[in-house]
């Protein structure tokens, strides 16, 4: 059997996006700093920099370097809309495929959802929020909406990550009723359920957004 193996482009990738959730907005970073720091050559790290600033993590000045980006009001909202398209229709899409396997897999990430919020532990969180969203895709199928989604979701972690702590446990209950009228193959109640944890997800970012940056 063969395994996949990551390139080191991508493992620079990775990495430098798990730094960013440590990083406060407007923070500098320096590429050949943070490839002696993860012991890589400068070429793959060069490209994960790159990467991240075409996907708008990072902005990079000329002849100064790069920093972490900042989301404003508008761009947050315009990742939010890609969401309300993609995963009511996904949703459309599968609920007649979910089994119960299924089911398990989404109620044991909500389990470590709770026990990762227990321990304050919101990056895990917000990862693992990801996770349970990205089960319905994993059913649908299609690589080219689940990568923009993915895209979308990691895009906004890093803002989420900081502004939105205290409304988290709200997020936890909402994923656990959406499990739940999923089990029950209940489609008007499931996307009922789904519009209005999209929709509180963005009002607890917003709302955390003008609190802390605003």
């Amino acid at each position: 059997m063969f395994k996949t193996q990551i390139s080191l482009g991508d493992q620079a990738y990775i990495t430098l996006k798990e730094k960013l959730l440590t990083l406060e907005t407007g923070a500098y970073l320096s590429s050949r700093q943070f490839a002696n720091e993860i012991g890589m050559s400068y070429t793959p790290v060069r490209e994960a920099f790159l990467r991240l600033q075409k996907e708008g993590a990072l902005k990079q000045i000329p002849n100064v370097g790069f920093f972490v980006a900042s989301m404003d009001i508008n761009e947050i909202l315009q990742l939010f809309q890609i969401r309300e398209c993609i995963e009511p229709f996904v949703l459309r899409q599968v609920i007649s495929r979910v089994t119960p396997s299924h089911i398990i897999i989404m109620r044991g990430l909500a389990e470590e959802q709770r026990q990762a919020l227990d321990t304050g532990d919101i990056t895990k969180y917000m990862k693992l929020d990801i996770k349970i969203h990205e089960v319905l895709l994993d059913i649908y199928n299609n690589q080219h909406i689940k990568e923009l989604y993915h895209t979308v979701r990691e895009k906004y972690l890093i803002c989420s990550n900081k502004v939105a702590l205290s409304f988290y446990p709200d997020a936890l209950e909402e994923h656990i009723n959406l499990i739940g009228a999923i089990e029950s193959q209940n489609m008007e109640l499931s996307l009922e359920l789904l519009n209005n944890h999209i929709e509180n997800a963005k009002k607890r970012i917003l709302e955390g957004y003008i609190k802390v940056i605003g």
